[in-house]
């Protein structure tokens, strides 16, 4: 009987889907959960009209490259916002979501046995990613320093991978890095991914798009997600921005398994864009308030923490405590009814971490979730369980 394909058997699930989707069922059950694992911010949307969606065209194919509507919309945006002009003819496409748009853009610009770059704290796809794409990565150990990361590269390598803001540090590259990153990039002639997902869940003039400092887009491809930005993100709509000859590779293989993002949903974003933006916008501010709040938290909780002031995201450190990420989050749930992700699939060096996510639950939920979360790190640090004891 033949079996599946070895590249594929090889892949790792996605840890945050695998956490969210033990959430569903138990949900299904009727069992209350806190859920500190969704990778989403929830926002008080209200159906907006569908009344000016052009009828019947919203029931057909639109362009594979998106909607010429909502293409213009997405570059004046990253124009006023970023200070990024892009060409909504040559240099935008749109597809249903950014997780595609990022694994599209490294079909198109690897080859098997290309080595791919991947600093971690990691969000959890890019490695498998890059694997089912028949590359190598190599990853780069927590809190490896910008100016080290040249050390790793090789006559391979072919992409470098960040994500800025990070998920799920929240950390924001600075500009000087960037900067330092693309003098990288053209000495050794290699692209640069940047999943900008969460650019505007940071506080104030902290970002910076790494279209700024490479306008004419010789070595950066951009990745960006109109679901995380709205609230939107079971429609899966991104878009990945790029220099015109590559964006067509990317549109080859946009055709030949995606077609075009759903027609209807991109008609409804192009047509509501500015109210969603204003709706959404005070509502990314709260998100920010509340992130501080949770920090506040956390230091009287005496929770560490990676650094990072962006996203609705934490990365947690469970040390002392004697278990590992995946079992940390496995009781967690199992006992407490708490939600998180384990560490471990953020890369090899964050098992001694977990990601929680405040866009969903309550302020008084995170509070109570996070004195358990310090109860459960205490509890496993008072005596380390025989079967780890006879592991190590």
């Amino acid at each position: 009987m033949p079996e599946p394909a070895h590249t594929v058997r090889c892949a790792a699930d996605a840890a945050s889907i695998r956490i969210n989707t033990r959430v569903y069922e138990l949900q299904r059950q009727g069992i209350d959960i806190i859920v500190l694992s969704l990778g989403e911010a929830h926002f008080d949307l209200p159906l907006l009209p569908l009344d000016p969606l052009p009828h019947p065209q919203i029931y057909h194919y639109s362009h594979s490259r998106g909607i010429p509507e909502l293409r213009e919309a997405i570059c004046k945006y990253y124009r006023d916002a970023f200070g990024v002009p892009v060409d909504p003819e040559q240099e935008l496409l749109i597809t249903a979501g950014s997780k595609a748009a990022i694994h599209f853009a490294m079909m198109a610009t690897l080859e098997p046995g290309d080595e791919v770059i991947i600093p971690e704290p990691a969000w959890v796809s890019y490695r498998e990613q890059a694997r089912l794409c028949r590359a190598e990565p190599i990853m780069l150990p927590l809190a490896t320093p910008v100016c080290e990361y040249a050390r790793v590269v090789t006559t391979r390598t072919r992409l470098l991978v960040i994500n800025n803001p990070n998920n799920p540090s929240g950390r924001v590259y600075t500009a000087g890095e960037l900067q330092h990153l693309l003098d990288l990039a053209r000495r050794h002639d290699f692209f640069i991914l940047a999943d900008e997902a969460y650019s505007d869940f940071t506080p104030a003039d902290a970002f910076t798009s790494l279209g700024r400092l490479d306008p004419a887009r010789e070595h950066a491809a951009i990745c960006n997600s109109i679901s995380k930005t709205f609230g939107l993100s079971g429609w899966r709509i991104g878009y990945v921005i790029a220099r015109a000859d590559l964006l067509e590779q990317i549109l080859k293989i946009n055709q030949h398994i995606i077609t075009c993002a759903p027609t209807i949903l991109q008609h409804y974003v192009a047509v509501h864009f500015q109210t969603l933006r204003d709706l959404t916008a005070p509502q990314i501010r709260a998100v920010l308030d509340k992130r501080r709040a949770v920090a506040g938290l956390l230091n009287s909780l005496n929770l560490t923490r990676l650094p990072g002031d962006a996203t609705f995201y934490f990365f947690l450190g469970i040390a002392p405590g004697s278990l590992r990420s995946e079992a940390f989050c496995t009781r967690l749930l199992e006992e407490e009814r708490i939600s998180a992700v384990p560490g471990i699939g953020y890369g090899p060096s964050c098992d001694s971490f977990i990601r929680i996510s405040i866009g969903a639950a309550s302020l008084e939920k995170i509070e109570y979730a996070l004195q358990r979360i310090r109860q459960l790190i205490d509890q496993s640090a008072s005596r380390v369980p025989v079967r780890q004891m006879q592991h190590e």
